[in-house]
């Protein structure tokens, strides 16, 4: 069964890769937006939904790979439904 789940693991990542692509074209476009600039302007909604991509992913490996992490969050966030 140890088997099958680490086959499994490579799968899921490959899959699951789609959500960092896209993050990281959207964190490109601001840079891009900052044209230059030595710094660059992030929106606070913007930078939280790109903690909860990671967060996902993260989990989600975590679930998949049978391990997990510790969790030292200052205040819980409401669990947001996903579309996949």
């Amino acid at each position: 069964m140890d088997n099958k789940s680490e086959v499994n693991v490579g799968k899921f990542v490959g899959r699951h890769l789609s959500q960092l692509k896209l993050m990281s074209r959207v964190l490109e476009q601001e840079l891009e937006s900052a044209k230059g600039n030595r710094e660059v302007t992030i929106d606070r909604h913007l930078v939280e939904s790109v903690l909860d991509v990671l967060e996902i992913f993260v989990d989600d490996c975590e679930g998949v790979s049978g391990s997990s992490r510790e969790r030292s969050k200052v205040e819980s966030k409401p669990v947001v439904a996903r579309l996949n």
